[in-house]
């Protein structure tokens, strides 16, 4: 498949996304207004990530076990190293109890030394997923991959119908069980990939636009919500927040064409690190940042965030690009330069 910049840009922006979302220092200075915008603005980069994978990946083109091979080789021993690292840390800084042989016995299954590590297992989830999922999106219809994009769309809007007060049926025993979770988001990246022009972003935008008014409002009367239910990766504000993303990174991508292809070589290089920007950003932002007293003496919280932010990102790539020259590093960060 030949190189698709804007997917490389919406790759790169989402990981960018993720280091601002989790750059916030714990104090008691926090500003609750900010936070929750930040929050919510960069609350797609997850669903974005899946996008990017779902068009790059679908429909798969080789059989069951290559393709996991190939995938599985990328991001198993990186995610295990990392685990390591982040449990190794956890308990030096002894932050709180850790029981060691549990959390190594629940390394196959789960997320273990840092809580950001649980997206590549729910992306060896959708690895696993993909060329089952593969076989129906060849054969699919523009109005199939539509219906089934609703119904999975229809189970995004279940924290809004519980929110007020409609009953619904979220268990193994909803007629939508299986339509739900993040492999939606998978299957709408192959979907805009592959009719790019189809979806609207008027109407994503009033969506994302009619969330952001919802949350403004549950704030100003404090009305108590679960933000974390209501307006996070599985919110179908969230969904249309990341599609209005998505239209506008393509709209940029070949509008600017010729001027981004000047930078093509730098753009790859970042993209194709970020999966390791991803997995090292925690090291260098909460083990190292906030424990630096000139980070903690920033008073304006706001400014403290963006510090934050912005050096974990800088400290970040330039430490997967100088990795990933070297033999072996595909096994730290995933991807090494040949």
């Amino acid at each position: 498949m030949k190189r698709n910049i804007s997917l490389d840009l919406l790759r790169i922006l989402a990981c960018m996304m993720v280091v601002f979302m989790h750059s916030p220092v714990p104090s008691s200075n926090a500003y609750g207004p900010f936070l929750s915008a930040l929050s919510y603005i960069t609350a797609p980069c997850i669903g974005l990530f899946f996008m990017v994978s779902g068009a790059l990946l679908l429909p798969v083109k080789t059989d069951y076990f290559t393709f996991l091979n190939r995938r599985f080789s990328k991001i198993i021993v990186p995610t295990l190293i990392w685990s390591l690292i982040y449990i190794g840390l956890n308990l030096y800084e002894s932050k709180s109890e850790i029981n060691l042989l549990q959390q190594l016995g629940s390394l196959p299954f789960s997320n273990q030394g840092s809580g950001v590590l649980w997206f590549m297992y729910t992306l060896a989830g959708l690895y696993l997923l993909a060329p089952i999922l593969s076989t129906w999106v060849q054969q699919a219809t523009k109005r199939e991959l539509q219906c089934v994009l609703g119904l999975w769309g229809i189970t995004m809007c279940y924290p809004l119908i519980q929110f007020i007060g409609l009953i619904t049926n979220t268990s193994t025993t909803g007629i939508l069980y299986y339509f739900g979770g993040y492999a939606g988001y998978f299957l709408l990246g192959y979907y805009m990939r592959r009719f790019p022009d189809s979806m609207s972003v008027a109407a994503s935008f009033g969506i994302a636009g009619f969330g952001i008014v919802l949350l403004l409002l549950l704030k100003y009367f404090n009305i108590p919500f679960d933000f974390y239910q209501l307006f996070w990766y599985e919110s179908i504000f969230i969904v249309a927040l990341a599609v209005v993303i998505w239209k506008t990174i393509n709209y940029i991508s070949k509008k600017y064409s010729q001027s981004l292809h000047r930078y093509g070589q730098y753009i790859e290089v970042i993209s194709n690190v970020s999966f390791g920007v991803y997995l090292v950003h925690i090291l260098i932002m909460r083990h190292w940042l906030w424990t630096q007293s000139w980070i903690i003496e920033i008073h304006n919280y706001i400014i403290q965030t963006l510090c934050v932010a912005i050096l974990t990102l800088v400290f970040s790539n330039i430490f997967c690009v100088l990795i990933c020259r070297i033999p072996g590093a595909q096994w730290l960060i995933g991807y090494r330069k040949r």
